[in-house]
C-alpha cells in the first residue's frame, strides 16, 4: 500500500510532461490543420457555386467534374518531369515554390472531382442547388475563406493537407489505422 501511495505521491517525470505537452500540441496543430483544409475547400466550393454555371445546376456540376478529370490528367502527365527536374535542382526556396504550386493544382483537381460528383448526385436525386444568377459577394466571401485556408496552411507548411482524392489515395490492405500517427507531428510539418 505504501508503494502504490508512494507512485501516486511521486511528481510526473519531466520526459513523460514533455512527451504528454507533445501529444496535446499535436492534437492542436492537428484540428488548426483542419480548420485551414475546411475553410480552403468552403472557399473554392462557394466560388464555384457562385460563379460556374449557376444558372444551370447539373452543367455546372458536370463542368466541374470535367476540370478535375482534365486537371488529374495535367497533373499526372507533369509529375514525372516535376520529379526528374527536382533531383537536379537543389534550391531549397524554388523546389517548395514548385511543390506548393503542384500541390495547389492538386487541390484543385481534388475539390473540383469531390464537387462535381457531389452535385451531380445531388441534382439526379433532386436535392441539388436551385438555378440562381451569379452571387459576386458570395464568391468574394469565398476568395477570403479559400486565402485564409492556404494562408494558414501554408505558414504552418502543411499544404498538402488540402488534398485529398483521387491525388491522395491509401489502401487499408497496407497497415491497420490503428497503427498509423493520426496528429500531424511535430515531424509532419517540418519534413
Amino acid at each position: 500500500m505504501a508503494a502504490a501511495m508512494a507512485s501516486v505521491a511521486r511528481p510526473m517525470s519531466e520526459t513523460r510532461l514533455t512527451a504528454r505537452c507533445t501529444i496535446y500540441c499535436d492534437w492542436l496543430v492537428s484540428l488548426i490543420i483542419a480548420t485551414g483544409v475546411v475553410f480552403a475547400w468552403r472557399g473554392a466550393w462557394n466560388i464555384c457555386d457562385s460563379l460556374l454555371l449557376p444558372q444551370q445546376p447539373l452543367w455546372s456540376a458536370a463542368a466541374r467534374l470535367i476540370g478535375g478529370s482534365v486537371l488529374f490528367v495535367v497533373a499526372c502527365v507533369i509529375q514525372p518531369s516535376l520529379a526528374a527536374w527536382a533531383r537536379h535542382h537543389e534550391r531549397t526556396r524554388c523546389l517548395w515554390l514548385v511543390d506548393a504550386l503542384y500541390t495547389y493544382l492538386s487541390f484543385w483537381v481534388s475539390m473540383l472531382t469531390w464537387n462535381g460528383v457531389w452535385y451531380i448526385y445531388d441534382q439526379v436525386v433532386g436535392i441539388g442547388l436551385a438555378p440562381a444568377p451569379p452571387d459576386w459577394a458570395h464568391a468574394r466571401q469565398g476568395a477570403i475563406s479559400h486565402a485564409l485556408g492556404l494562408l494558414l496552411l501554408g505558414s504552418l507548411g502543411a499544404l498538402r493537407n488540402s488534398v485529398a482524392a483521387p491525388m491522395v489515395i491509401s489502401s487499408d490492405a497496407v497497415a491497420p489505422i490503428f497503427g498509423a500517427g493520426v496528429t500531424a507531428g511535430g515531424g509532419a510539418l517540418v519534413q
